[in-house]
């Protein structure tokens, strides 16, 4: 059966980077970018990023975080929350010098960061599938905000890949969600032997399932349907915040008042 919520996913993708500058004028005047940045209540870095360059244009993405925070409040008396600062700054690094697909520990930080967890520098928890899914579904859309319009999406480098799937499989799966295909080799050849077979009947069976049915099915406790189960939480979690992004992003072109 088609998944229309993977439909709707991969049209954002492919809309808003021809969108975006329509956006940033359109939200600079209407007043919905100052908006969002005043009151976030969780807006997700996409919009955070798309609302700054609204205001300040592409030349906030070279400045200083200090800068940043510091024109905000002398200039519209906003002070952002940690974890919205951490969203902000991990799109910008993610737009000006995207390490975070080769470089372990970026990779690590900025998932917690684009999903509003602020995080112990000296203390770095395990990134949880369903973070490590949200992650790359938004890092693809903020790579496509390059006012460089750089046409390539960077490799994803063989550690990181290895970090993904070590940190599905201590998860419990043996499948990956939405998003995290890339490493499904990698995660395979990480199984017991045994389950290297059910890994490719929970990819057929996962194929086949109504996606739009998921907030409803009921799961067992075999295996097939544990497996199942955690594929579904990841992928209504992604579309569940894709579609609050959506939202944000009507928003910031709304000409009501």
């Amino acid at each position: 059966m088609q998944d229309q919520d993977q439909e709707a996913l991969t049209k954002i993708a492919e809309e808003l980077p021809g969108a975006a500058e329509a956006i940033y004028k359109i939200a600079a005047a209407n007043g919905q970018a100052l908006e969002l940045l005043k009151n976030p209540n969780d807006a997700c870095a996409v919009t955070l990023l798309m609302s700054l360059r609204a205001l300040y244009s592409e030349k906030a993405l070279f400045w200083e975080p200090e800068t940043i925070w510091m024109s905000l409040e002398n200039d519209y008396g906003i002070d952002l929350s940690v974890e919205d600062r951490g969203k902000i700054m991990a799109a910008i690094t993610l737009v000006r010098y995207p390490s975070f697909f080769w470089d372990n520990l970026v990779f690590q930080r900025t998932v917690k960061a684009l999903c509003g967890i602020h995080i112990d520098p000296e203390s770095l928890p395990e990134c949880h599938p369903s973070e490590m899914a949200w992650a790359m579904y938004e890092a693809e859309l903020l790579r496509g905000l390059d006012p460089e319009k750089m046409e390539f999406q960077p490799q994803m480098d063989s550690d990181v890949k290895q970090y993904i799937a070590v940190c599905l499989l201590r998860a419990g799966m043996v499948y990956p969600p939405r998003g995290l295909e890339l490493v499904s080799e990698n995660l395979t050849a990480m199984l017991p032997e045994e389950n290297r077979g059910k890994a490719q009947e929970v990819k057929d069976s996962w194929t086949h399932l109504d996606k739009k049915n998921l907030p409803h099915r009921r799961y067992g406790e075999d295996f097939l349907d544990v497996q199942l189960a955690q594929l579904a939480s990841c992928h209504l979690s992604v579309s569940e915040k894709a579609q609050r992004m959506a939202e944000e992003i009507g928003r910031l072109v709304s000409t009501s008042s």
